[in-house]
This record gives structure tokens, sequence and C-alpha cells, in this order.
């Protein structure tokens, strides 16, 4: 059973990311709908930055240069969408977006100084977490350094400063967003603490908050890079879309946490349950909800209440974008600054599925404008 739960969260990545996918290799992606995405090349694929753009794309390359057919549904006259080709997006000639970000590091900026800590280059003996944790003692507070850092010590269990401090620090910054509790139960995770883990779980489920990051993580790279002479939008946020993708996440800690406790232990099944419901009604990101769901599946499945499973099979397929078309939507994005930012606002705020509705219905009313001309 834990087998399954855990393949179901490695399809899931991709959902959340599958616009970074589709530029990477279009020919995997394009499936009937966005909640089926096939993904089993995600975990061993990564976006380099340092790498030029045109190479970056690699066999999507070749299909973008030539006339794309598209599913059936989204043949309609009534679905068009302006078709720019990404191969146009060329990388920087001289100092690449990883440089100039590598050179935050003596910026006053904080905000460049937080890109320069989750996206510079490793070097050396200095982890992600060191970065991080000279990020916070010069500008404390920051709730996407504090999360990452709390998420990061889930994997570094032992170093001096992954302690009830920075937890606290945490939640005096961000308390009231489940999000970030999630962050600190996996920190009580990977300390093996089962009564701090349960409060963190009753927090989540709780809070008056859920507040992802993922759309601060593509805007923060995008606007750390404003100002650079000859910036090209597109570049920036072509790159911004594969450097996120690769930043890490942790699931998995809670995920196996949920998989083992509720057989030995009543009151995890009942927390990990009503974890799953939040997770999938309050929850952002694609990935988010559908790990939720998965939670829910595995603890009705233990129960044997097959109808539970079965609703849970029915919702998961109801409400589908077509993939066409969002691949088609985000594409142009890319080249229309106002659209990509609109699509970000809106997966902060309303959530990836309804931000990818959005994003389609935007670009098909922009289309029909014989005026709007965003490709270069």
């Amino acid at each position: 059973m834990m087998k399954k739960v855990f393949k179901a969260i490695s399809v899931i990545f991709g959902i959340a990311l599958c616009f970074w996918i589709y530029v990477v290799n279009k020919e995997e992606v394009l499936q009937p709908t966005l909640d089926e995405t096939p993904v089993s090349q995600l975990l061993t694929q990564t976006q380099n930055p340092d790498t030029p753009v045109s190479l970056q794309l690699g066999s999507a390359t070749k299909i973008l240069n030539k006339k794309e057919t598209v599913d059936d549904e989204s043949n309609d006259k009534s679905d068009y969408i302006v078709e720019c080709k990404l191969n146009h997006i060329t990388d920087y000639e001289n100092l690449s977006n990883a440089d100039i970000i590598d050179s935050f590091e003596t910026s006053n900026s904080q905000n460049k100084q937080l890109a320069h800590a989750l996206y510079s280059e490793l070097t050396g003996e200095e982890s992600r977490l060191d970065k991080l944790l000279k990020f916070n003692q010069r500008f404390p507070g920051n709730p996407i350094a504090l999360e990452q850092m709390l998420g990061l010590c889930t994997e570094v269990k032992d170093h001096p400063s992954c302690n009830q401090e920075l937890v606290q620090q945490a939640i005096s910054v961000d308390g009231q967003n489940a999000a970030m509790w999630f962050a600190i139960a996996s920190f009580y995770a990977s300390k093996d603490d089962p009564e701090k883990i349960k409060h963190a779980f009753r927090q989540i489920i709780s809070a008056p908050l859920y507040q992802e990051s993922f759309a601060d993580y593509i805007e923060l790279y995008i606007d750390s890079l404003q100002g650079r002479p000859n910036e090209d939008f597109s570049t920036n946020a072509l790159s911004a879309l594969g450097v996120v993708a690769a930043q890490p996440s942790f699931f998995n800690i809670i995920s196996k946490l949920c998989t083992e406790k509720p057989e030995v232990d009543e009151e995890f099944s009942l927390l990990c349950l009503s974890l799953g419901e939040t997770m999938e009604s309050r929850g952002k990101t694609n990935i988010t909800q559908m790990i939720g769901s998965a939670y829910q599946e595995y603890i009705f499945e233990l129960e044997g209440n097959d109808a539970a499973v079965q609703e849970l099979e029915k919702k998961r397929k109801q409400n589908n974008v077509p993939i066409s078309l969002f691949n088609q939507a985000t594409n142009l994005a890319l080249f229309d600054q106002r659209l990509f930012r609109s699509w970000l606002n809106n997966v902060r705020n309303l959530g990836e599925h309804e931000a990818a509705q959005l994003i389609v219905e935007e670009a098909i009313t922009l289309s029909k404008n014989p005026f709007y001309q965003p490709c270069p």
C-alpha cells in the first residue's frame, strides 16, 4: 500500500509543475487533461540555469519549429490561442542568470539576497541551509526562508541551528499559515516527536490561512533580475520555471508517517485523514491537493471504506482543464508579462487549478483581438 501512495505522490509532482515539463519535452505532456499528465521523466530531468535556453528545450525545439497540431478539443476556432515559438527565446550573450544571481551575495537588497540564498550555485562546503541561515541572520523573519530552512533541517538533523528556536521564529512570523505548520510538522517528524507532530497536524487543520510559496518563488527569481541591461522577460520567466521546478520538496517524511503510523495509532489515523482533507480542499497547488487526496485514500482503504475511495476517484476526474489548451496558454504567457503575472497571482490567491482555467480563458480572449501581437 505504501508503494501505491508513493507512486501517486511521484506522479503528482509533475502536475504542479506540468508547464515546466512541457517546455523540456512537449511530446511527453500532450495528454487529454491536466490531472492525467504522465511525468515519469520529472525525477530524472532538471533544467540547468547555466545552459543556454536553446539547448534546454531539447526535442521541443524541433517540434516547435514545425506547424503544431493539437488535440481535437482545441482545434475549435473558438478555442484558438496565439502561438509564439519558444525557440525564439535565447539566453543572454554575456552573463547568464545564474552568474547574476551568484553576484547578489554582496547586494544590500533583501530580495536579491534571498534569491542568492535560494538559487545560487553551491560551491565548496557551504550548504543551501548555511546560505539561508546566513540570510536569516541578516534579514530575520522572512517566511519563505524560514519554511525552506525547516524543510532542509529534516535532511540535516544534527545541524546546531535546527532547533526549537527556529520553530518558534517560524511560528511568530507565519503561525496562521497551514503551509508553515506543514514545514514544522516535517521538522518534528524528522525528530521523531509524536506529540509535537500531532500538535502541528492540529495547527494545519485549524489554521485560518493556507498560503503556499510556489508563485512567490517564481516571482522572486524574476523580480530579482529586473533592471539588468537588455533585460528579456521571456528568458527570465523560462529560466525561473526551470530553477523553481528543481527546488526541493519535503512531503516525503509526512507521507511516510501517514502510511505507517495509522496502522498502529488510531489518533494518527484520524489526524492524517483530516490533514489530507485540509490539503485537498484548501491547498493552493495541485501537488498539495493530490497528496492530500492520497492520504485520504490510504486511510479509507485501511478502513475498508470503498464508497469513500470511489468518491475520491470521482472528484479527481471532475473539472479537468484540457492540457493542450493549458500548454498553449502558458506558452503564450512567456511572451506576455501581464498574462504571466496574472497567472502567478491567481495561483497564489485561487490555486493552480482555477488559475489554469483562467489563463486559458484569458489567452483565448486575447487571441480574438487581431491587434494582439505578443510574439517577437
